[in-house]
């Protein structure tokens, strides 16, 4: 007859306090077994754990668990940024936006995916300019718009070209928006 290992108790998952974990990391490397002081998933030893993963602390889960989300959240949570307009576009087409809205002149929406806990990307838009931030996804559409009006005055488009810019004059800008004068000629397609 051999001596067969007791089987662990299946345990509900408020019944592991302790883990392993990486400061820094946004996942925690095992739970700890509370019969046995084993991990959950790899049933390793302390010894085990140091060799795998030699930054490993045990503590807490909830200390863990809070120490995971501030990593997250500072890994993926990002100021405002100004982004082109094909960004702002192609974000607005690829899900259906959350909160699509417009205060204070500001339109805004959220993407309906996560980065990371209720961080997700938003974009917006001021008048010609787009920006885009990664913020809590129940960021009120008021608080995005003060943020993105306070970017867009910090950094103002500049209104001089650089001195080795090309540059175009009005009649050429009224020609390419279609509106010029009959007196340069017929437009493509119209006999003179």
């Amino acid at each position: 007859m051999t001596d067969a290992p007791t089987p662990r108790r299946k345990l509900p998952l408020e019944a592991f306090t302790d883990c392993w974990y990486v400061p820094g990391e946004t996942s925690i490397v095992d739970l700890i077994h509370p019969d046995d002081g084993l991990t959950l998933h790899c049933s390793e030893n302390e010894t085990q754990i140091r060799e795998r993963c030699p930054l490993a602390e045990r503590m807490a889960f909830e200390e863990a668990w809070n120490l995971a989300d501030a990593a997250g959240a500072a890994r993926y949570k990002r100021d405002v940024s100004e982004v082109a307009e094909a960004q702002f576009t192609d974000a607005l087409n690829v899900l259906p936006p959350v909160g699509w809205t417009t205060r204070n002149g500001v339109e805004s929406f959220r993407i309906s995916e996560r980065l990371w806990g209720n961080l997700t990307d938003i974009y917006a838009r001021l008048g010609d300019r787009y920006f885009k931030l990664t913020d809590d996804i129940r960021l009120p559409a008021a608080t995005i718009a003060e943020r993105v009006a306070a970017f867009a005055a910090a950094n103002p488009i500049p209104q001089e070209w650089p001195s080795d810019a090309p540059r175009r004059d009005s009649e050429t800008d009224m020609r390419l928006r279609g509106s010029s004068s009959a007196a340069h000629g017929p437009k493509p397609g119209e006999t003179s």
